[in-house]
């Protein structure tokens, strides 16, 4: 590296080696922590007068925990002796890394094995270790506890101790400097000013004291022990600032402070030379922090604290082993004594189990006799109710979970008319006529039958079927069977009764009107007038408007009594146009139209003019129930059908009528039959739709009806 005053700079980089110890230029160049040698080499000066044959080998001698080695060479300039020392580092320092080398090595071992299965598909995790690995299992969690009270001791000893190293390092660093700079001060007082030859002096005393050294005045760079550090830049041309002010204007003699040399963390002492006033002259010493004896104790301190963690985890793994065995045998006695009482068998004896767990065989046992007296107590039960079963008019038959029989009654023999043994499968029930119910059974307890009763045609018999489901430990289902056969006719002699009553009181309704029209026109022609063509053709009208009464009626009764079942089959129809039709008959009319609310045409399984009569039936109802506003809102259902909404603000209906009005009741006005909303449903679930309504008194009223979607096109 070329200088401006013509000086020349080479600095000649060897190989990295071990075997000669680097200088201290060379140290703070080559840019890496320092680590010690494994051993120290040092040559003799010229033997005189001693032995001339060399020594071809190292000839090794133990001392302790060190081993010399001695050898002569014949080197130029004449014989010399080779000194090797290693040093074994004591008993202490080797079994700490002899004890981390197998640990390591059983490590690798491991993992190696791991990966040498998980690659040939053989390496499966057990339930106990994965439970360990997943701190599912009682002995991790406490594994990983005690863990945590051994490792958090040593982690926060480490902490310390490592500080307290450090702080006695940079104490014992200080030390040395301040020494080295307090034997300097002398020699370097004459090398102040011009010298002659001071760079070779300041050279030789640094080499002696085994230090660098640089001297400044005036706080800029006067020379330095080491020339190359200097012509580099590597060593700072003016002393730093606050450490001139403290030497030069305060009362301090020596200040040592941190520094970075060529990027190496470096403690530096300054001294003044004590010179005459006007020559502020100052010595300085630069020593690297990073010292191998130190980074080997701490390498040391380090190795040991990592054994340390892992004895503390080892130790921790095994208390918990224990730990977890110790409490296992108390739970274990407690898990066969629950089991010999869930067979039914006398309690075992418990052993000599530790205190703490006194109290829970205790209760144990106080537990295991009420579960005995309870077990007692649900046997009378059980026969209680067997008994009980045995009497009562209606068919029971239990099934668990897997509707496997559990108990019936003879009532429910007699209906099957077969003999029903507990443990029987429903399979062996489904006699061709019960083929139906127990379907229905099965879908109710899978949840896609409605659990409502219902009644099933099975023989000559009339059946009322009821599930209920048992909750609680008893799972399964209860069927209850009653034979309704005589109740069934006698309800329906009594419909019809009431039908019949019904009929002829809106028959009678007409007829009154008829009949007094035919006596009026009788005195009339008796007595004549000049008007009685106008009298018989008024009285002719409003005959034949009570007769269209009556054809109204009787059409109205053979439509319910009779609903259509082998017209026209069903088909995909345009619901929201069938809407609009049936809302354009009102459109011209003085009373209030309807609106039709739809996104789109939608199609639902039905048949047109059906569909476009039950509009109009419930349309005319929202009128005569005084709408002033009318709506039929058209959407797709969420099974992929069509729902239709019919919507008005009418009087509403009272909800005690609610549950009745699809009942074929005639209605108690005098301008309606009463059975449209009962031929409404009819049509509806011969579609295969539903229809439901909802009101409110004084706010209107909704009728929904839901339609299937018609099946897909090939």
């Amino acid at each position: 590296v070329p200088f401006p005053d013509g000086s020349v700079v080479t600095v000649g980089v060897g190989p990295r080696s071990r075997l000669i110890t680097p200088v201290r230029v060379a140290r703070f160049l080559r840019g890496e922590r320092p680590l010690p040698a494994p051993y120290a080499i040092t040559l003799s000066e010229p033997v005189v007068g001693g032995p001339v044959a060399p020594i071809r080998q190292l000839r090794w001698q133990r001392e302790g925990w060190r081993v010399r080695g001695e050898q002569r060479l014949e080197l130029s300039g004449g014989m010399r002796h080779l000194h090797v020392m290693v040093d074994l580092g004591g008993a202490t320092r080797v079994l700490i890394r002899a004890i981390l080398v197998v640990v390591l090595d059983a490590a690798l071992i491991a993992i190696l094995w791991v990966l040498a299965e998980g690659l040939l598909g053989r390496f499966r995790l057990g339930p106990g270790l994965r439970d360990l690995l997943t701190f599912r299992s009682y002995r991790s969690r406490l594994g990983a506890a005690l863990a945590v009270f051994f490792v958090l001791p040593t982690g926060i000893f480490a902490a310390w101790t490592g500080g307290r190293l450090a702080g006695e390092a940079q104490r014992s660093r200080d030390l040395i400097i301040g020494q080295t700079l307090q034997d300097a001060t002398g020699a370097a007082r004459t090398l102040v000013g011009p010298p002659v030859g001071g760079r070779e002096v300041l050279g030789d005393l640094a080499e002696r004291l085994g230090v660098d050294l640089v001297i400044y005045n005036d706080g800029a760079l006067l020379q330095g022990s080491a020339p190359v550090l200097v012509q580099l830049g590597l060593i700072d041309q003016f002393i730093p600032p606050p450490v001139f002010e403290d030497l030069a204007g305060g009362d301090e003699l020596e200040v040592t402070v941190d520094q970075r040399i060529a990027g190496r963390p470096t403690r530096v002492g300054y001294r003044t030379l004590g010179l005459p006033p006007g020559r502020a002259a100052v010595l300085a010493a630069p020593r690297l922090v990073d010292d191998a004896d130190l980074l080997a104790g701490e390498r040391d301190l380090g190795f040991g604290l990592v054994l340390a963690m892992l004895v503390g985890l080892g130790a921790a793994a095994a208390l918990a082993t224990v730990a977890v065995r110790t409490l296992a045998r108390p739970v274990q006695a407690l898990r066969a004594a629950a089991l010999s009482v869930g067979r039914g068998e006398a309690l075992p004896p418990f052993g000599d189990e530790p205190t703490e767990f006194v109290p829970v065989m205790e209760a144990f046992e106080r537990m295991a006799r009420d579960v005995t007296q309870g077990r007692a107590a649900l046997d009378a039960q059980r026969q209680r109710t067997a008994a009980v079963l045995r009497h009562v008019a209606s068919g029971v038959v239990a099934f668990d979970e897997h509707f496997v029989v559990v108990t019936s009654n003879l009532r429910a023999e007699e209906f099957l008319g077969r003999v029903i043994t507990a443990g029987d499968p429903i399979a062996r029930l489904n006699d061709a006529a019960w083929v139906e119910v127990w379907a229905w059974v099965r879908g109710v307890a899978a949840g896609t039958a409605d659990a409502e009763p219902r009644e099933f045609s099975v023989g000559a018999r009339q059946m009322r079927v009821q599930v209920a489901r048992l909750s609680g430990a008893a799972r399964g289902w209860v069927v209850a069977l009653d034979d309704v056969t005589e109740l069934s006719r006698a309800v329906r002699v009594l419909a019809w009764g009431e039908l019949a009553r019904q009929i002829a009181h809106q028959i009678k309704n007409p007829l009154t009107p008829i009949r007094l029209g035919i006596q009026h026109l009788r005195r009339s022609y008796r007595a004549p007038r000049g008007d009685f063509g106008q009298t018989l053709d008024q009285t002719s009208d409003q005959m034949l408007a009570e007769i269209e009464r009556l054809d109204a009626i009787a059409r109205a009764f053979a439509r319910f009594g009779a609903p259509p079942a082998g017209t026209e089959p069903l088909d995909g129809v345009d619901v929201v146009h069938v809407a609009r039709d049936a809302a354009a008959l009102y459109a011209l009319g003085e009373t209030p139209g309807v609106r039709v609310s739809a996104d789109g045409a939608l199609y639902g399984l039905a048949r047109r003019d059906e569909l476009k009569e039950v509009l109009i039936n419930l349309i005319e109802n929202a009128r005569t129930a005084g709408a002033g506003d009318i709506e039929i809102v058209v959407h797709a259902d969420v099974d992929g059908g069509v729902r239709m909404a019919v919507r008005d603000d009418g009087s509403g209906i009272p909800e005690a009528d609610l549950p009745q009005i699809f009942e074929p009741r005639f209605s108690t006005t005098t301008s309606g039959s009463g059975l449209g909303l009962a031929i409404c449903k009819r049509l509806v679930e011969s579609w295969g739709g539903t229809i439901d309504v909802t009101s409110a008194p004084g706010a209107g009223t909704t009728v929904t009806t839901v339609l299937q979607a018609p099946p897909a096109e090939a």
